[in-house]
C-alpha cells in the first residue's frame, strides 16, 4: 500500500508536536537534532528535518511505541511515512 505524500507529511508534523510537548523525549531530540527548542517552528517547514524526526523515532523504540500508540498507528506506519522524505533508504511508498 502506497502513502500519500501529504499523510506523511501530517504524520512527521504531529511526530515533532509529540516530541516537543514530551519533555522527556523533547531534549534527547534536539540533542540528536542538533537545534534549541526555539528553532522547532523555523525548522518544521523543513524535509528534511521532518525525515530526521522520523529517524530519530525509529532509533528510540521507547519513543516510537508510545507515539504510535498515542496516533493510533503501527510503527510501520512510521518507517512507511519516512520513506517519503529526502535521504530514505528503501522501497519509495509514498504517491503524489
Amino acid at each position: 500500500m502506497k502513502l500519500a505524500q501529504e499523510y506523511a507529511e501530517f504524520i512527521a508534523v504531529k511526530a515533532v508536536q509529540y516530541l516537543a510537548q514530551n519533555s522527556e523525549a523533547l531534549g534527547g531530540f534536539l540533542a540528536y537534532a542538533g537545534i534549541g527548542p526555539a528553532d522547532l517552528k523555523a525548522a518544521i517547514s523543513s524535509p528534511e528535518f521532518l525525515a530526521g524526526t522520523l529517524d530519530y523515532m525509529m532509533i528510540d523504540e521507547s519513543v516510537l511505541l508510545d507515539f504510535s500508540r498515542s496516533m493510533e498507528l503501527s510503527p510501520q506506519d512510521i518507517v512507511k511515512a519516512r520513506l517519503c522524505f529526502p535521504g530514505a533508504d528503501g522501497e519509495f511508498v509514498c504517491s503524489g
